[in-house]
Parts: C-alpha cells; structure tokens; sequence
C-alpha cells in the first residue's frame, strides 16, 4: 500500500491560522460573485449555436461562471469538483485516469463502461463528442474551466446523435483575469501540478492559453497517471463585421494504469487494492490527442452566418486482461449556420457534416505489449450528414413559442477482411422534432419543452461481437429518447432559484453484458426506460461576505421490458444533494463543500448496491496582493473528504462475478501557491 501523505488535521488548521493573522489587517468586505448562480440577464447559451439567452431560453440549463477564490483554491482534478452542486448531471470520479469519469444527465449514458456515452461534451467550442457519440473527458483539464453550461434534457435538435444533454465548458478567461497566471500544489498520492495560464491582447486579437503536467500515484494499487495539457485560443476581428476565431488542444497521457474493479468484500477490507489479473496484464492505457477548430463569423445585411470546421488526431495503446487494444483516429467535421436577425421572429437554419476513420488493431496482451495473434484488423468509417432549423416567436412582450427539427443520416462501414457470414456496414436515420414556451416575469422565467434524441451504438460497441471476428454487429440500433419537462427559474440581488421537473422514456434500450470475467463487454437492444425526476438549486447571500448554494436531484429511472420490469437502472444515484459554503472575511475565503449520493444498483437485476455516501471537504485560500506591486499571491489549501468516509465512488456497470465497485479515496489534501502577474 503506497504512503498516503495526510496532514492531520491540526496542522492544516495551525497552518490557516498562521497566514490569518499575518495578513495584513482585514480589509473593507469584498463581495465575491457567486460561482453557482444563474443570472438571467442578456447571457447566450452558447451549447446552442444561436443567440437564445439565458432569461428566454424554453428549456432547462445551468450555468456556471467560476470566481478567483474558486479558481485559486479548487484543485479540480476531474470534473466531478466542478459539476457536483450542478442539477441533473451525475459525475462520478473513478480514481481511474484509463478509464476517465462516468457521467449521466438525467440517467442518460449510465450503460458506458469508459469514456462518456449519450451526452454531448463541448470544449471551447470544440466537440469532445465524435461521429459515432464517443467522448474522450481526458481532452479537459478541469482547473483551466472558467464557465460550464449544462443543458439538462434531450438535444438532438442541436447537436444530432448522442445528445441526451449538453455539458459545454469554457476555458476563455474574465476580461478582468491575470496576464499570466501560474498555479502549482502537491499532495496526497503523491500528486504533483503544475499549470500556466496566458490570457493577453496582440494587436486587435485576444490571445488566451493554457500548460498544464499533472502526475499523481492514484489512491489505489497500479492507478498511476501522468498528463500534459496544453491549449491556445486566438479570436481576432477582421474588419468591423467579422471576425475569426482559432482554437486548439493537446493532451498527451504516457501513463494510466488501469486497476480494474472489486467485489464488495475487496473494497471493503482493501480499497487501495487492484485486480490482480489487470497488474499482471500491465492493463492500462497511454494515447495522444490533438484538436484544432477554425470559425468565421460574419454579420451580414439580414443575419450572422457562421462555419466553423474542426479536426481531431487521436492515437491510442489500451493493453487489457482480454487482448491489446490500438486504434488510431481521424475525425472532424464542418457546420454552417445563418441566423435571420431582420425578421419579426427568430430564424436558425444550417447544416451540419462528421466524420470519424478508426484504424483498429486487436490481439493478445503480453506483458502488457501487442502480441501476434490478431483477432480484429479493420478500418472503420463513420459519416454523419445533417440539416437543422429552428424559429422562435414571440406571442407577446413575454411569451415565446419555439420550435426545432434535426435531421441525421449516419453511416458505418468497414471493408477489410471481411468473411463471408460478417457485414461491414450499418446505416442509421433519424429525425428529432423540439418545441417550447417561455414566459419572461420582471426577475424570473418559466418555461415547458419538449424534445427528442437518438444514440446509436458506437464503433468499439458494433465492433464487440459476441461470436467474435471483423465486421458490425448486425443485431444492435439506435436507442431513442422523448422528454417532457418544465420549470421555473429566477433570481433577485440576493436569492437565486431553479425549479424543474421532467418525465422522459428510452426506447430500445442498448443494454451491456459480459460472458466472461474481465473479457470484452458486447451490447444489445432490449426494452424501454421510464425517467421521471425533480432538480431544483437555491442560492442565497445571507451577507456580503456569506454565500450559500444548495442543488437537490431526485430521479426514478426504472427498466419496462419483461426481463427487468420495474428494476432501477444501475449506476444512477436516484438523490443527490450538493451544496457549497463560501465565507470571504476581506482577502481571504473559506468554503465548505458537502455532498450526499443516495445507494444506487450496479447491475440491471438489481442484486447489488452500491451504499450511500457523503463527503466534505474544505478550502482555504488568501489574496495577498499588497506584498508586491502587480503581483498577486495566493496560497491555498484544500482537503478532501474531510471525514474520511470510506466509499465507493463509482461501480463497473453488470461487471462479470461481482466485481462492481471501484473505490474513493481517503481523506486527501493538496496545498499550493497561485501567482498572477498583471
């Protein structure tokens, strides 16, 4: 078991109070914009590729802009530290940098068994979500997000295939933010971080970046990881009615060690340990990506045409227990959009083309390299063509209806050595219809919507053929999605508010199984799901230096088919509660986090639970920008789970002989310095 580094608590608490009273003395009170509120001014959601805002929008979302405490002091490691207080999306950190975080809006994605499955991830602009409705989260570095928007509900109408929700992240920086910016901590785990932020103007163009190298041992045996992150960002008006903007990212991760999941007993008498057949087999995975996305806007006589087009380089080594995974990837696309703006009503239209090239090469593991056994060789190809419009009428000075219609045609294919009993394409279409009101109040807005999605199976799932060889499983579609919701949501100078409720089903439901321990995971169709659920948030400044946020969820989502009638799906916490405390005496901030996450099943039998947890952590950080001039220090520290409860934080969905549960962390710290020079 590897040294786990904790502080006691005593120390960290005699080192707080060191910097509190050798701070100079406490200035007049600062408020600190809350990082959780919603505010229903003229701000765009930018998920939507058009010019709906935040106080007309006819469906559920959540915004998030972060402030400097929040930014200085959070570590934020995965994305569950960022969204954990938001309503309708589930995050659950893995310890497990090989397989990257599970996330579910609204129980949609709970079948993926890595990466993220149903839901759209848009970074800067960029889609995170390929042709085929894979997302790779490892693209994000979550300390460098500054605003995170959230479309709760189905939104194929937008985005096409694999959009039971939106998470849009954002790495542009406040105009009031630091030249440059460098934040580096250690901790627990033997974790190390180091980042730079560029945020500067040349010429007329705004120019804002990020570097990041993350490394940490893991929490758990052979959970070892090592990243580096780097982005650049460049918007630059040409002439005075358009204007150009490039963006770009890379992640490269040589390390990620994979440790597999436990039974109950294993991670209950030894969460740290890892499954000794994934060590053996050097299971893990190492890959490099790069994204580069290019937009030209330009407002014209009667409207804003946008294009913007994007490119995707993945190169991915995944040894595991069942064979060696090696998959390169080519995959972008271009979308083009016009929207009317001299009509007396809102008017969207655009099209929209994907494509995704997987070169996939599978074989046996040894020793955790290729070996010559091939057992899958093949080219696949993915191509998505759509066509989209939107309007929005305005009834009246606070009614607006709206309406949408998407339509998709995606195609696979693979040609190569292919047999005589294996077909190498499938062919799916889809046609998703939205519609919506609005009624805008003097401080709030209420809203109803209706909207659909579609999910199909992806590459890595056709490809998974229970009788093994190349080609596509023929026997698995599309699952479908309709969802009804409404919902309130307002705020005054003090008080923020969000109120929703919702009712969806899937049909043809793509479910995962396993016929053997630690092999391939294979997927078919079978049965429906109902989805009814309330989300609600609450934000309120008792005083100008005491801020409370609070989120409840609470979603039933239950099988309807003959096998698993009236079961509840796995993986999907039916309550969740999240709420942040943040006290700023002057210049320095103290916060206290606190989460709960109800018991939830691991598998669709509903045999097991994963028990209920609750977490708190705490941070602290100061602002000590009258040392040197144009100089900023921040110290900060940060504790997580600060009761060290012992917990599973996230489960392998109908994983082979019960071995479900992947285990959280002990009580864990990180402590460091922010610097910025403006």
């Amino acid at each position: 078991m590897k040294t786990n580094y904790r502080y006691g608590i005593s120390s960290i608490l005699l080192l707080i109070f060191f910097f509190t009273v050798n701070i100079s003395s406490v200035q007049a009170r600062q408020d600190v914009p809350d990082s959780l509120q919603v505010d229903l001014d003229e701000i765009v959601v930018e998920s939507t590729y058009s010019s709906i805002t935040i106080d007309r929008a006819p469906l559920s979302v959540s915004y998030r802009l972060r402030n400097p405490h929040d930014i200085a002091s959070r570590p934020a490691a995965t994305m569950d530290e960022l969204t954990f207080a938001l309503p309708g999306v589930f995050i659950s950190n893995r310890e497990n940098y090989a397989l990257g975080e599970r996330m579910t809006i609204r129980g949609l994605g709970w079948r993926s068994q890595f990466g993220v499955r149903g839901v759209q991830v848009i970074l800067d602009d960029m889609p995170l979500t390929v042709a085929d409705g894979q997302t790779i989260m490892n693209m994000i570095d979550p300390a460098m997000v500054h605003r995170v928007e959230l479309l709760r509900g189905p939104s194929a109408t937008f985005w096409g295939n694999s959009s039971g929700g939106v998470l849009h992240v954002s790495t542009r920086p406040r105009t009031d933010s630091p030249t440059v910016q460098y934040r580096g901590y250690g901790g627990s785990y033997s974790t190390i971080k180091q980042e730079l932020r560029l945020n500067t103007k040349v010429g007329d163009a705004a120019v804002y970046g990020y570097g990041s190298y993350f490394e940490t041992d893991g929490f758990r045996d052979h959970s070892a990881a090592r990243l580096y992150r780097v982005g650049l960002n460049v918007e630059k008006p040409l002439g005075i009615r358009s204007r150009l903007i490039v963006r770009s990212a890379f992640t490269s991760m040589p390390k990620a060690q994979h440790p597999g999941a436990l039974t109950a007993e294993d991670a209950e008498s030894d969460p740290t340990a890892a499954t000794p057949n994934f060590v053996a087999n050097s299971a893990g995975k190492n890959f490099d990506q790069g994204m580069i996305s290019a937009s030209f806007v330009q407002e014209q006589m009667r409207g804003v045409w946008d294009i913007t087009s994007h490119f995707t380089y993945r190169d991915l080594e995944n040894p595991l227990p069942f064979g060696f995974i090696s998959l390169e990837r080519l995959a972008g696309g271009v979308r083009s959009t016009y929207e009317f703006t001299t009509l007396p009503y809102d008017l969207n239209v655009g099209g929209e083309f994907k494509f995704q090239q997987d070169d996939r090469l599978e074989t046996n593991n040894v020793n955790g390299n290729p070996g010559t056994e091939v057992d899958v060789r093949q080219q696949e190809v993915v191509t998505n063509g759509a066509l989209f419009a939107r309007i929005a009428v305005p009834l009246n000075e606070k009614l607006t209806a709206s309406a949408g219609l998407r339509t998709d045609w995606l195609h696979f294919t693979t040609d190569d050595e292919i047999g005589a009993d294996q077909e190498g394409s499938r062919t799916f279409f889809s046609l998703n219809p939205s519609a919506g009101l609005s009624y805008r109040f003097d401080q709030a807005r209420w809203f109803m919507n209706f909207s659909t999605s579609f999910e199909s199976p992806t590459t890595t799932e056709l490809v998974n053929r229970p009788e093994g060889g190349n080609g596509f499983n023929q026997n698995v579609d599309p699952e479908r999605s309709i969802s009804l919701e409404t919902g309130i949501q307002g705020q005054n100078s003090r008080f923020s508010y969000d109120f929703t409720v919702f009712a969806m089903q899937v049909r043809d439901l793509l479910l995962p199984f396993q016929l053997e321990s630690d092999g391939p995971t294979f997927f078919r169709n079978e049965g429906n799901t109902r989805h009814y659920g309330l989300e609600t948030t609450a934000g309120f400044q008792i005083t100008p230096s005491l801020q409370i946020d609070g989120m409840l969820t609470i979603l039933n989502a239950t099988f309807n088919n003959e096998e698993f009638d009236g079961n509840e799906l796995p993986g999907v916490a039916p309550v969740r509660i999240g709420s942040i405390l943040t006290f700023t005496p002057g210049k320095q901030s103290f916060s206290i986090d606190a989460e709960r996450i109800g018991s939830y099943y691991t598998d669709n039998e509903n045999s097991t639970k994963n028990d209920a947890y609750g977490l708190l952590n705490f941070r602290w950080s100061a602002n000590l920008d009258q040392l040197f001039n144009g100089v900023t220090i921040q110290p900060f520290i940060a504790i997580r789970n600060l009761l060290n409860t012992r917990h599973n934080s996230s489960v392998g969905i109908n994983a082979f002989g019960g071995r479900y549960f992947e285990p959280g962390p002990d009580r864990n710290f990180h402590a460091g310095l922010q610097l910025n020079f403006n």
